[in-house]
């Protein structure tokens, strides 16, 4: 769980400093307007899932309950993403792409690291 969390913290390092360096660069005019707060939303509900997952028992309970946070991760992503975009109508293209890659590449750590539980259990 250590190293979960030492790698989520790494990742949220390297995504900040990716927009922060696009932007010195000039790829980007600005940052997007909620990145601050689409970076820690998407990084917290990760930690929190993950956790959980973490915990239970490999088998069949184990797949129902990852499901299950599956649905609730979409339909809470979704809300979010919905204020979002309703909030800022203007920079809504930059905040949906800078969520998309987050949720994805959040998605494929906590996807690689029960990947492993599940190899060595």
């Amino acid at each position: 769980m250590i190293r979960f969390l030492a790698v989520l913290i790494l990742l949220s390092l390297m995504l900040a400093g990716a927009v922060l360096g696009a932007r010195h660069l000039g790829w980007l005019t600005e940052a997007p307007s909620y990145f601050f707060e689409i970076l820690v939303f998407v990084s917290l509900t990760t930690l929190v899932l993950y956790s959980y997952l973490h915990k239970m028992p490999s088998g069949k309970q184990f797949v129902q309950f990852y499901l299950l946070t599956m649905v609730l991760r979409l339909l809470g992503y979704g809300a979010f993403a919905f204020v979002i975009i309703f909030l800022d109508r203007p920079g809504a293209e930059a905040n949906a792409l800078f969520f998309i890659i987050t949720y994805t590449a959040f998605m494929a750590l906590e996807t690689i690291f029960l990947y492993r539980k599940s190899r060595n259990a």
